[in-house]
């Protein structure tokens, strides 16, 4: 049942007015049911800034804030069931500020009409206040819970009331799980008995800093350091930190300074500590058995008394500038004993504490010291070599293992024309030129990455595309990690070397074609008088034609022969190296033979002695002629004194022994041909073995001999890939052995078919020749042919009858070397009339010779005298038919 609250009465609102309003120091406020203003003291609006008649018949829901004004209902309707109450709001102030009030409201009746009458007191100093004491708490809470360290607050029990957070991180567990726990729940059983003891320390009023190992929630111990007392209060408080870091770096410390003793100790390195002062203080034994300081001794000592560089001011000066910048590192010279000194590299830093100290490493750098000045020496050394490859006569080159280059020196440049900017990183494939054999290349390569020095000749091109002649040597560069890492090359240019060559084979041709003149001319006297002979038998024979055609037969074979001989011997007379190409050698070496007979006198026996098998090479048969026919005047020189001379050549096949590998490390062909010039004259002076190659050695007498035979010989079959070795025996004779290298490959072979004559068509042929009766001879053969023929004793008549008769000539046979117009320009001329007009050439002389490439005329041939008329029959007729 409801209370009925009675209110007090008064008997009018003034009566009230004078007792209270204008004395009080809190507002006073009268509010009818609804909540309007029906009166208020002074206080009250003055502090709201208002004077009394504005707010006078305001709604208070018009003072209060939002959130306050939607109470306004609620309350007075709490206060009409409670009679009264007391509550916190706010208030706006006319200046818009907001003033917080309490409210002490009460239910009253004033003259028969219920009104509600409050006091209303200024709180903003209180509120201020509460605020301030509020922010203190939150901080000195949030201090409490973000504490570093964990922090336990127990009750007179010893069980805990509070807790921070970090205490809870710590040990692993909530807040809630940790109050009402004492410290016994978190100590493992081995630190339990240390509790007892700790507590009664802390009773009798002294505070404690000790180290625990509590046990975490997961069972875990970790070391902790405890900082406990008891509160005035009889509380138990206690701040926790844990140290498991700090015992670590302990560990930690304790492994550094035992490694950092048994380093100062076993260290090869001397050792010191020195005072701010340059006292020393501590040494090792490293440096006392470089110095020959005993300890005491040595501890005795100031840094000047061993500093052997410096005065003992620069010494002072110089530990101030240690102490200022608070380490160094520098050589000096410090002094032993005995007096000796030695150079150091000094390590020194500067702590500052206790005093200061000077913590010195000292190095003994007297080896570095002899290594600098080796390397220096070294370096130098470096510099005269690369001074010298830089100049060096040969182009010099360094590669990498991919044949790029990374060096070319000065030489280089001259012979190429590349400077080293151009080819430094380019492939020495930039050299290469495609006239030589790739299958080198291919040898070069493998036989340098397997580490092996090649040394060969090579076609080579320059910067501007002209092509020169290289003697190049490679060899690999090892390293002691990777293997090869490098190749060096040198290269020389041959040009000049291969002009000059030519002309001491030349004129070691020269020599061998003097040689030859007497046996050919003998020979061709023989061939003479047979010829001769034939002719006189014929004429005598006239009425027997078949003997005259007999000796007409005989005639004809023996021109040919001579004319063989003419051509064998302008072939060995050339001056250019003829290509190599694949020979069958018992051929080639009998015919050698069949030439060199006619240097040798016929009271020497020569025998030959050819191979069962066939046997092929790679070479030149000019060259290989030369060759032998060099041995074989050497021979007959050397057995020029003998009562039986005997000069024998043998042929053979050849497998390479151990011996002969051994001896001949270069060439590694396995399969030879061995060709021997084998004389029994009187041997060659072991005092000469060594130069008989040289060029210009003879040892014969004055005008007998230009010394070049066996120089070209030596240089002609190494050419060839083949080695030539000698055996001699004084008053024996001597044997030279020649060795090619065999090749598979077959000999290309063109085989002549039987020319039978062509007979012509009464076509008109010019013919021009110098020499009367041959010109005779062969107009005669061609109007026999049922040819018609206009002669010409020379070019200028030849030009001058082409003009009379140009429509009929079919064909122009001409002689090369005449006087006045040669048959070259005459065939030029002619050709330049008519650009179809067939034009045959022939010389008495080598064809290469007189032309010099100058009858390289289309629908141009040329012969070599004598010619076969059948073969010249032929050669007209197809060239007419053509035409």
């Amino acid at each position: 049942m409801q209370e009925h609250i009675i209110p007090v009465k008064l008997d009018s609102i003034s009566e009230l007015n004078s007792l209270l309003f204008e004395v009080m120091n809190d507002g006073a406020l009268i509010v009818d049911h609804l909540g309007i203003i029906l009166d208020c003291n002074p206080c009250f609006h003055s502090r709201l800034g208002y004077s009394k008649d504005e707010v006078v018949g305001l709604s208070v829901t018009e003072l209060d804030p939002p959130e306050f004004a939607i109470k306004v209902p609620s309350r007075l309707q709490q206060i009409r069931e409670k009679g009264s109450t007391v509550f916190e709001t706010a208030h706006y102030r006319k200046d818009g500020s907001i003033m917080p009030v309490e409210m002490n409201a009460r239910f009253i009746d004033i003259g028969g009409k219920t009104v509600f009458f409050s006091i209303v007191r200024d709180i903003s100093e209180r509120k201020q206040h509460e605020k301030a004491l509020l922010a203190k708490e939150q901080e000195l809470e949030s201090l409490f819970q973000h504490a570093s360290d964990g922090i336990f607050i127990a009750d007179l029990n010893g069980c805990y009331t509070a807790v921070n957070s970090t205490g809870c991180t710590m040990l692993g567990y909530q807040k809630d799980e940790l109050i009402g726990k004492s410290i016994s729940d978190l100590l493992p059983p081995k630190e339990q008995e240390r509790l007892a003891a700790h507590k009664k320390k802390l009773l009798q009023g002294e505070s404690e800093v000790s180290e625990w190992y509590l046990q975490k929630k997961d069972g875990h111990l970790f070391p902790v350091e405890v900082s406990a007392r008891i509160l005035n209060d009889g509380r138990w408080l206690a701040f926790v930190r844990d140290i498991s870091e700090r015992k670590r770096m302990d560990v930690a410390l304790q492994e550094k300074e035992r490694k950092y003793n048994a380093l100062v100790e076993t260290s090869t390195d001397g050792f010191w500590v020195a005072d701010s002062q340059g006292r020393f203080i501590e040494v090792n034994d490293a440096y006392l058995e470089r110095s020959g300081y005993t300890r005491d001794e040595f501890l005795q000592l100031r840094i000047p008394d061993i500093e052997a560089s410096e005065t003992s001011e620069d010494t002072k000066a110089h530990i101030e500038k240690i102490i200022r910048e608070g380490h160094d590192r520098f050589e000096t010279w410090h002094r032993s004993r005995n007096g000796t000194i030695w150079p150091v590299e000094v390590v020194t830093t500067f702590y500052p504490y206790n005093g200061g100290m000077f913590m010195v490493f000292c190095v003994d750098i007297s080896e570095r010291k002899r290594a600098q000045q080796e390397i220096a020496a070294h370096q130098k050394e470096l510099a005269k070599l690369s001074q010298a490859l830089q100049h060096a006569g040969e182009g010099v080159l360094i590669t990498d293992q991919d044949g790029n280059i990374e060096y070319a020196n000065k030489a280089f440049t001259l012979i190429t024309g590349y400077s080293p900017d151009e080819v430094v990183g380019q492939s020495t494939s930039i050299l290469k030129s495609e006239t030589q054999d790739p299958s080198v290349y291919r040898d070069l390569w493998r036989t340098i990455t397997s580490g092996k020095t090649w040394e060969g000749n090579l076609i080579d091109r320059r910067k501007d595309g002209s092509l020169f002649p290289a003697m190049l040597s490679i060899a690999p560069i090892f390293d002691e990690v990777k293997g090869i890492s490098h190749y060096v090359s040198i290269i020389k240019d041959l040009t000049e070397f291969k002009r000059m060559e030519q002309q001491l084979l030349q004129a070691q041709k020269m020599e061998s074609i003097g040689t030859l003149v007497g046996g050919i001319a003998h020979d061709f006297n023989n061939m003479l008088a047979a010829v001769q002979g034939n002719v006189f038998l014929a004429i005598r024979n006239l009425n027997n034609p078949d003997t005259v055609k007999e000796k007409l037969q005989s005639i004809h074979s023996l021109g040919t022969r001579a004319g063989n001989i003419v051509k064998q011997l302008l072939t060995f007379a050339k001056k250019d190296i003829v290509d190599l190409e694949v020979i069958e050698l018992n051929s080639a070496i009998h015919d050698a033979y069949k030439l060199a007979r006619s240097v040798i006198p016929e009271n020497i026996t020569q025998n030959i002695e050819l191979c069962d098998e066939r046997l092929n090479i790679n070479a030149d048969a000019t060259q290989l002629q030369q060759v032998m026919i060099n041995l074989s005047s050497n021979a007959r020189d050397a057995v020029e004194n003998c009562e039986h001379p005997v000069i024998e050549w043998r042929m053979e096949k050849y497998q390479a022994t151990p011996a002969f590998k051994k001896l001949h490390p270069e060439n590694d062909k396995e399969e030879f041909a061995r060709v021997s010039v084998t004389d029994n004259g009187y041997g060659i002076k072991e005092a000469h073995l060594n130069a008989i190659f040289d060029p210009f050695f003879t040892t014969k007498e004055p005008g007998k001999g230009t010394g070049l035979g066996l120089a070209m010989v030596i240089g002609s079959i190494e050419r060839l890939g083949g080695v030539v070795e000698v055996e001699t025996k004084q008053g024996e004779g001597s044997a030279f052995n020649i060795y090619l290298p065999l090749v598979h490959s077959p000999v290309i072979q063109v085989e002549e078919a039987a020319v039978t004559p062509a007979s012509g068509n009464m076509e008109t042929i010019l013919l021009a020749d110098d020499e009367e009766s041959l010109r005779t001879t062969t107009s005669e053969v061609l109007q026999g042919l049922g040819y018609t023929v206009i002669e010409a004793r020379d070019g200028e008549e030849a030009l001058s009858l082409y003009h009379k008769h140009q429509k009929e000539v079919a064909l122009l046979l001409s002689d090369i070397v005449m006087p006045g117009i040669g048959g070259v320009e005459l065939a030029q001329r002619l050709r330049r009339m008519d650009s179809k007009l067939p034009i045959i050439l022939a010389t008495g002389y080598d064809k290469e010779l007189v032309t010099s490439g100058q009858a390289a005329i289309e629908g141009c041939e040329i012969l070599t005298k004598p010619y076969s008329f059948e073969m010249l029959s032929t050669l007209i007729r197809r060239l007419i038919v053509k035409a």
